[in-house]
């Protein structure tokens, strides 16, 4: 509460109205600036429940997510156990197992002899077989040399056969050879003919254009001389123009020079008798 003590005691003891209103005054502004810390903490107050209640959903929060992890652990610890019990019997039935094979193998051990005494019995028929079958190749052998040479005599008589055949048809391909080669001879001539007029034609047609091509050439030289002709004449004329036009100009800077002299002696002077304007020639 706001301590008002001093401005009681002005009131009871105050005469005039300005010590009544003064001590009113400083009065309310003590209770307005008690009134305004009390808002102040007031409102810190309620910022401090607020971060309370948001601290308290926090922990609520992590609550939750503990119970979780408990029941998560819970889960695990019972699927840890449901594992070891199937890892316990499966450790029994490798044991059995094991068991069973320890006992196939004295099985197997005993097959093992066996068939290492039946192997041996099997090599020595084996031997006896090798034998037999030796013998065998030997009398193919001589069966495939007896083949071998029916064949070869089969074979002689069909080549034979084969050559009179052949022969026969070689004569017969000689005489058609023979046939065509005649005919053949004929159209050779023919042809040898033909490429003679040919042959011919193309040497008169080739003298008459060297002939062509000798009075193209003369043309060409003449056309050559001709040329060079108009070239030394149109350098003459060249000449000739260069020299008529030095000339020109020559004459043409003379005369200029003669009127320049002429206008300078020339003089203009008003008469004193008529008043009009008199030309004099001055002397050079």
């Amino acid at each position: 509460m706001a301590d008002i003590s001093q401005e009681v005691e002005q009131l009871r003891n105050a005469e005039y109205g300005e010590e009544v209103r003064s001590a009113f005054i400083s009065c309310m502004e003590k209770i307005h600036e008690e009134n305004e810390s009390y808002n102040n903490i007031k409102t810190e107050v309620a910022k401090s429940a607020a971060t309370m209640k948001q601290q308290v959903e926090a922990i609520d929060t992590k609550s939750a997510e503990v119970q979780k992890a408990l029941q998560d652990l819970t889960t695990a610890i019972s699927n840890g156990k449901t594992q070891q019990t199937a890892l316990e019997t499966a450790t029994k039935n490798g044991k059995t197992q094991q068991t069973n094979l320890e006992n196939v193998t004295k099985s197997a051990k005993t097959q093992q002899t066996a068939t290492e005494t039946a192997t041996k019995n099997g090599k020595s028929q084996e031997t006896a077989l090798q034998k037999v079958v030796d013998n065998a190749k030997q009398i193919d052998s001589a069966i495939q040399t007896s083949v071998s040479a029916a064949n070869a005599a089969a074979a002689n008589a069909n080549q034979a056969t084969s050559l009179a055949s052949t022969a026969a048809g070689s004569a017969n391909q000689a005489a058609s050879t023979a046939n065509t080669a005649a005919g053949n001879a004929d159209k050779a001539t023919k042809a040898a003919n033909e490429a003679e007029k040919a042959r011919a034609n193309a040497e008169s047609s080739r003298v008459r254009a060297e002939e062509a091509r000798s009075q193209a050439e003369t043309a060409r030289t003449n056309a050559e001389t001709a040329r060079a002709n108009s070239e030394t004449t149109r350098n003459q004329n060249e000449e000739k123009r260069q020299a008529d036009t030095a000339d020109a100009i020559a004459k043409a800077k003379e005369a200029t020079e003669l009127l320049v002299n002429q206008a300078n002696t020339i003089a203009f002077r008003i008469n004193e008798g008529d008043s009009g304007l008199d030309v004099v020639i001055l002397s050079a």
